[in-house]
């Protein structure tokens, strides 16, 4: 059993290709599951130049899926989702929103620090003027809240701080341990994200240090490639599947109406 649970489209603005393009793709290459996980409309527009406006979520994104499911449920099985942003002081206006569709997960993600958006290249160089080890932790608190906020499944990308090889300079292992324990209190699972291989890092997202620490707290896995075009779909599922083996007892969590179970890669 093989599900790459976060996938994006050309709604996004910064991928490419349609839905069914994803889904074709996955067919292709044998997964048993898809979910098509783009990223959710925000309030007063906010961060719109890599999100769908909500009434594209409403007219397009979401009845799209909906026939997508019906049109491949002989082929693969599709699931409604979408990647979450957690920005401190939207949290009752994404809950209203979630709360208004049948979802079978949504993956929490961090990608703003107050206003920077630290994975954007276009901001890079922020690194350089900031104190490295304070951009990790204050990172590592948002992920933390971000599970403890409830609007979640999975946390997304949980190292996403690393994307341009920036490290702390300082162990954070004790920061992690807290965060981590926050994860194992929500229920969430946590995802091994191949993107990370393809960013300048090198080096997939969850890294092995933090996966040992899942593994000692028993949090569940799930894989995703993050696809930003139909062929990333399922990409360096091989690599994933061997972290899955050894951290993860060889098991996956799939959702469904946001109820997780575990299965067997």
């Amino acid at each position: 059993m093989l599900a790459d649970y976060h996938t994006h489209n050309y709604l996004c603005k910064h991928a490419d290709g349609t839905l069914e393009e994803y889904v074709q793709h996955a067919i292709k290459i044998g997964l048993n599951e898809i979910g098509l996980s783009d990223h959710t409309p925000m309030p007063n527009n906010w961060d719109l130049a890599v999100r769908m406006l909500e009434d594209q979520f409403w007219n397009e994104y979401k009845p799209t899926v909906l026939s997508l499911q019906e049109k491949y449920k002989k082929q693969i099985t599709i699931k409604f989702a979408l990647e979450g942003d957690f920005f401190p002081g939207t949290e009752q206006w994404v809950k209203e929103f979630n709360s208004k569709s049948d979802f079978d997960y949504i993956i929490g993600s961090v990608h703003y620090l107050g206003t920077w958006g630290f994975d954007d290249p276009q901001f890079v160089a922020n690194y350089d003027v900031k104190d490295v080890n304070e951009i990790y932790t204050d990172y590592y608190d948002h992920i933390k809240r971000s599970a403890q906020c409830g609007l979640f499944d999975i946390i997304g990308h949980c190292d996403l701080v690393k994307k341009f090889g920036h490290r702390p300079t300082k162990d954070m292992e004790e920061i992690l341990r807290e965060t981590f324990k926050a994860v194992k209190t929500s229920g969430m699972s946590v995802e091994i994200n191949t993107s990370g291989l393809r960013k300048p890092v090198k080096e997939m997202y969850t890294s092995e240090k933090i996966l040992k620490i899942l593994s000692e707290y028993g949090i569940p896995l799930t894989i995703g490639s993050d696809a930003h075009t139909p062929t990333d779909v399922g990409r360096d599922f091989d690599l994933a599947k061997q972290l899955v083996e050894k951290y993860g007892k060889g098991k996956i969590s799939i959702y469904t109406k946001r109820q997780r179970s575990e299965v067997s890669i």
